[in-house]
């Protein structure tokens, strides 16, 4: 009981300190004291404490980090929020009141007081380059999970994945040099279109081949990307490309899909045969129709426990909108700032313009959306969820990788989403998308303790000033991978 000893000694002396604060006040002193909120909450979890002590263990279970007297958002749904949380070992054991969490202090217990800090599931990022293209932003991939975990990420998809880089992805997770949790997608296709073919049915899926390590899926690129040194080559549908800008037409040239709906259906049955999910790079609405048109070719043959992903999904017409939720197709977004999203409307006629970048449209729509970074190929800031979750919510441009592009305009207020909205992207549809949604995405007894400990709530926080949230706490399969100093 050394802990919960220790605890009861710390607020008894409050509660000596509160008793002769009452004493002044009864003297006439009263008016000369200053209020302080703190006073309350000891108060509060002292009068746990005696409850603590005299009730028993629950099952004899015993945490090993418990922590209280903060908001524990669980996001699963937008008013249950908790006072308190416990982990055993790599589970969360309970969320609760401070007197139910409290019971569950043993010896060995470290119990840390969040004084009104905010606690929220691990943010997962479900498309990024984190681990194959750190290199892009002069960093290891040692260096890079730093970086994310540094911003609350926990869980992330490394989305290009080839066979020499998966064995070294494997040997770093054996050497215990994994610090997220990692899902690997393995590659079907280059960027440029070169094919590798079934090469991943030496594995499996969906399940942890290295400790924090599983193959998420696979990757297949419908259209043409960044390749050696030429540019994007987004594809559009024929319709659409002859009504862009001249400066589109130069820009965009004449790409087209790297295949027809029958040849790309092809490939989706084969690969959800063996067990993996697709997920598919389309940027233009042509990328975008080939992959929709090639899931409905599918959609009978897909088993019930794999859904696919189509990854960027910028050009989206009205008549493909509703598709994703119809053929249960999950849509992965980014962030995109209003100067990169202004310079994509440039190209198109008045009456297309609505079609670029229609996140609110897509979640009215009953699609399941998901919320990526794509780092580090998008703004340096985007490796932060918070920045992203601004980037979601205002219409106005708060990166600084597109100043250049300034003065843009703004993003149209019809299109801007809600911060619950947002999280959700960012937490559960994001771990639903990688198929993990039983293990993370949520705080619920029982999942996987992966967490994040925020210096306010971001739920209530004013859009300007989310990018001003602390990141304190990032945990881990119930290891405490980064804590800031501010966080005593």
């Amino acid at each position: 009981m050394c802990a919960q000893w220790s605890i009861r000694q710390s607020f008894l002396a409050s509660e000596e300190e509160r008793t002769q604060r009452h004493s002044s006040r009864q003297l006439g002193l009263g008016r000369n004291v200053r209020y302080d909120p703190s006073m309350l909450r000891s108060v509060v979890v002292w009068m746990a404490l005696v409850l603590v002590l005299s009730a028993p263990a629950f099952a004899g279970e015993e945490a090993t980090l418990v922590l209280y007297g903060g908001q524990i958002i669980t996001m699963q749904s937008p008013g249950d929020i908790q006072e308190a949380i416990a982990i055993a070992d790599d589970r969360i054991l309970a969320v609760g009141s401070v007197a139910e969490i409290l019971a569950l202090v043993g010896d060995s217990t470290e119990v840390v007081d969040l004084r009104g800090r905010v606690v929220l599931p691990g943010f997962v990022d479900p498309h990024t380059h984190l681990l194959n293209d750190s290199w892009n932003a002069g960093l290891s991939p040692i260096e890079s999970q730093e970086l994310a975990l540094r911003n609350g990420i926990t869980t992330a998809a490394n989305m290009y994945t080839t066979p020499s880089f998966l064995e070294e992805v494997i040997a770093l997770a054996r050497a215990g040099q994994l610090r997220l949790r990692c899902s690997l997608y393995l590659i079907y296709n280059t960027s440029c279109g070169e094919i590798l073919g079934h090469w991943y049915l030496d594995h499996e899926p969906l399940i942890e081949m290295a400790p924090r390590l599983r193959i998420g899926g696979i990757k297949i690129f419908s259209e043409t990307s960044v390749c050696g040194d030429q540019r994007i080559g987004i594809s559009f549908t024929e319709p659409l490309r002859q009504v862009l800008s001249p400066a589109g037409q130069a820009w965009y040239g004449v790409n087209r899909p790297l295949f027809n709906a029958t040849e790309l259906a092809e490939v989706i049955e084969t690969v959800q045969e063996e067990g993996f999910p697709v997920a598919i790079h389309a940027i233009g609405d042509g990328g975008i129709q080939l992959c929709l048109d090639a899931f409905e070719k599918t959609s009978a043959s897909q088993p019930s426990s794999i859904r696919h992903a189509v990854l960027h999904n910028l050009f989206i017409r009205d008549d493909l909108l509703m598709k994703y939720e119809e053929l249960d197709v999950v849509a992965a977004i980014e962030s995109t700032s209003p100067c990169f999203t202004n310079v994509y409307q440039d190209l198109l006629p008045l009456e297309f313009k609505h079609i670029v970048r229609r996140w609110k449209d897509l979640a009215d729509s009953g699609a399941l959306v998901a919320a990526d970074s794509d780092w580090p190929w998008s703004a340096e800031e985007a490796i932060s969820p918070l920045f992203r979750l601004q980037a979601l919510m205002s219409p106005v441009n708060h990166s600084g990788s597109y100043a250049e592009w300034e003065p843009c305009g703004t993003l149209p207020e019809d299109q801007l989403l809600s911060a619950w909205q947002g999280l959700q992207m960012m937490t559960v549809n994001a771990a639903t998308m990688l198929h993990m949604e039983q293990e993370i995405g949520t705080l619920v007894a029982g999942k996987l303790a992966d967490l994040v400990v925020l210096s306010e709530n971001p739920l209530t926080a004013p859009v300007e000033e989310l990018t001003a949230i602390d990141v304190l706490l990032t945990v881990v399969n119930g290891v405490q991978e980064y804590r800031a100093q501010a966080l005593k």
